[in-house]
């Protein structure tokens, strides 16, 4: 079942599920949607109560986790359109052409296609062109930032990429660095930020105190960067 509570000004909406324990637990998602398990005989005001206790630790946690809501209205791939690449806007030029292909040149991005009304084929191109771009990218911010994680991680740090609908990036127990390739449209600062971040959960794979304390530690200005991201690309 849906139940919210109110903390302060703000409204905390969260599913509810009763089952077969002893504690009550809430769970936040990286999509900051917010889960609540309980005892099956505990009554809706005892779990009203809990998750009001939480408020502040629900929303820390919904905030600190690097997921994104995109406000930007669909892109329509249209000649003078504006795209960004490493943080800064370029305007799309589209030209009909028998050879298909991207290049950034004199502060625009030309598209080469065959057919200038294939808004599909368009996206799928300029897509393609992201993923390149990024696969460098990524490889060489990972390559310089990898090493910050000897001081507590064992293991040698994988980097994977791919395209993800509401995350940045995310961290696995096998110490796989997963990016969102959409990070190649903001400034590279921003990309070195989800990096460490990333690595940082190699250490804690959550967003315990530890955590933001090992955070602070190795990236001290990590709260500008993320502000920037976020101010940019959300």
């Amino acid at each position: 079942m849906k139940d919210r509570v109110t903390y302060g000004t703000t409204v905390i909406e969260y599913d509810l599920e009763y089952k077969s324990r002893k504690t009550l637990g809430i769970k936040v998602h990286p999509d900051k949607t917010v889960k609540v398990f309980a005892p099956e005989e505990t009554s809706i005001e005892k779990v009203r109560e809990k998750v009001h206790k939480k408020s502040s630790w629900i929303l820390k946690q919904q905030d600190f986790f690097l997921s994104f809501h995109p406000i930007t209205p669909p892109r329509k791939f249209v000649s003078g359109e504006t795209h960004l690449y490493l943080g800064k806007q370029y305007r799309l030029k589209l030209h009909e052409s028998s050879r298909q292909m991207v290049k950034l040149s004199g502060g625009r991005i030309h598209v080469y296609i065959k057919n200038k009304e294939d808004k599909k084929a368009i996206e799928r191109l300029l897509k393609g062109w992201y993923k390149q771009k990024a696969e460098k990218h990524f490889k060489d911010l990972f390559n310089e930032l990898k090493s910050l994680s000897k001081s507590f991680y064992e293991g040698v740090p994988q980097l994977t990429y791919r395209w993800m609908k509401k995350r940045w990036g995310s961290c696995d127990k096998n110490g796989k660095v997963h990016l969102n390739l959409e990070l190649i449209k903001a400034p590279k600062k921003c990309i070195e930020y989800v990096i460490v971040h990333e690595l940082c959960h190699l250490k804690y794979l959550n967003h315990s105190t530890a955590f933001f304390e090992l955070l602070q530690k190795v990236y001290p200005d990590w709260r500008a960067t993320k502000d920037r991201l976020e101010r940019l690309m959300v």
